[in-house]
């Protein structure tokens, strides 16, 4: 390539904003996002049909017997038997995980040990694909905030925090994995994997919470919609506080061991339950608490999804549905992250088709996001007074009495039984760790 991607991932944008910034060129500047996108596509295409990548993920692929070996070890008395258990002096915050607690990976398909070659294929993968999966991220966030796509307010607010997570993300891996040369996944400090969890629930929550309160209250037939789908304020707060309370966590988990922190536990080990026949740790096993907010963050997504496809009933645009079908391959992604969690982050196959699949959902979901503000009147090359639609516009609002129910029960009591359930598959997660 002429140009390197990363130069052509840093300085195009540059000038694509200085563009943008004149009001002279504000219609026009549509156009220009879509060339941009496709710039990135098809650089982004060539330099992976010239890598190497392509032609060693199938010496990745887990095959049978490796399947056999995993279920016969997960089901052998000697991986449940009883091992010490040997804290360290100190406050409970400040106790670390011991040797004895941090068992070796064995010879499985979940726990073979990464190659340096092995890493750097999954490494050069992610940063050509992750950098331009933004592109389409960035996308979806515009057309989620213009009025034509009528989409709930505190929706974008969420949505503007999942892509503040994913930065903030960024630069946490990246520390943790410079911090020590034995440390290879953010999985082996789980109090930090904690941190980003939360941060990752939270936005797909309060996104989740808005459209559960803009369709509830379409169903219930109230005299208008609900504040969080009008004005950007109440769900802001949400996320504020949802955020500060997040980082006050990480900061005392920080201050609590500064010389050790990788080794820090989460909240020094209070919260871990008895688990009978299984009293070690395995490197980078998730905790209870971790993993009871990856399962709720899971079945918010999915609420979401469903309370999408009723808002394309609701509002008459039927392209919602089209939008949420699209989110096809964020759903994979959601899976591949639980069974790769499942397996301590030690599948390469996994970890070589998340980026794509990253890639994939975003460049699928801001096209999706595109057609939905499209039929209501959205266009590159400006906007028609005349054809344009607030995506709102042709809500009915006001008494209802055969209108089918989605939303049934309380925002508070959905959170509550998210979370029973969330706690639930994730103590059975506890014991399908390998």
């Amino acid at each position: 390539m002429l140009i390197e991607f990363s130069h052509r991932y840093w300085s195009i944008p540059k000038t694509h904003f200085n563009i943008m910034m004149t009001t002279k060129n504000k219609n026009r500047s549509h156009f220009f996002i879509i060339v941009l996108c496709w710039c990135y596509c098809c650089d982004s295409a060539v330099v992976w049909y010239h890598s190497p990548q392509w032609k060693v993920v199938h010496a990745f692929i887990p095959s049978v017997s490796n399947a056999k070996t995993s279920l016969t070890r997960a089901m052998s008395l000697d991986r449940w038997k009883a091992r010490g258990f040997v804290p360290t002096l100190g406050s409970r915050m400040e106790r670390t995980l011991t040797s004895r607690e941090m068992l070796p990976p064995t010879n499985s398909i979940a726990a073979t040990a990464l190659s340096n070659s092995q890493a750097a294929v999954a490494a050069s993968m992610a940063k050509k694909l992750y950098p331009a999966s933004m592109i389409g991220t960035l996308g979806e966030a515009y057309f989620r905030n213009r009025k034509e796509m009528g989409c709930p307010r505190g929706a974008v607010v969420g949505y503007m925090a999942q892509i503040l997570t994913i930065l903030i993300s960024i630069p946490m891996i990246s520390i943790v994995k410079s911090s020590s040369p034995d440390i290879h996944s953010i999985l082996q400090v789980d109090w930090l994997h904690f941190i980003e969890t939360v941060l990752f629930w939270a936005s797909i929550h309060v996104q989740c919470m808005s459209f559960r309160e803009a369709v509830g209250a379409v169903e219930r037939g109230d005299p208008s919609l609900p504040a969080s789908a009008l004005h950007y304020k109440p769900k802001t707060i949400s996320v504020l506080l949802l955020f500060g309370v997040t980082f006050a966590i990480a900061m005392g988990h920080y201050f609590a061991n500064p010389s050790s922190w990788q080794h820090t536990e989460l909240f020094g080990g209070w919260f871990n339950p008895p688990t009978p026949g299984r009293d070690f740790r395995l490197s980078g096993e998730l905790s209870l608490l971790t993993w009871i907010f990856h399962w709720s963050m899971i079945m918010d997504y999915i609420m979401q999804l469903r309370c999408m496809w009723r808002w394309g009933d609701l509002t008459g645009n039927e392209k919602w549905k089209l939008y949420t079908l699209l989110h096809l391959p964020a759903c994979l992604v959601n899976g591949i992250v639980l069974i790769n969690h499942l397996h301590r982050d030690q599948i390469i196959a996994l970890r070589l088709l998340h980026p794509i699949l990253v890639f994939l959902g975003s460049i699928a979901t801001c096209y999706g996001s595109y057609v939905v503000a499209h039929i209501n009147g959205w266009n590159v090359v400006g906007r028609n007074a005349n054809k344009t639609v607030d995506g709102m516009a042709y809500i009915s609002l006001g008494p209802k009495d055969n209108l089918p129910k989605l939303i049934k029960g309380s925002d508070l009591s959905y959170t509550f039984a998210s979370f029973a359930v969330g706690s639930l598959l994730a103590y059975c997660s506890l014991y399908l760790t390998v």
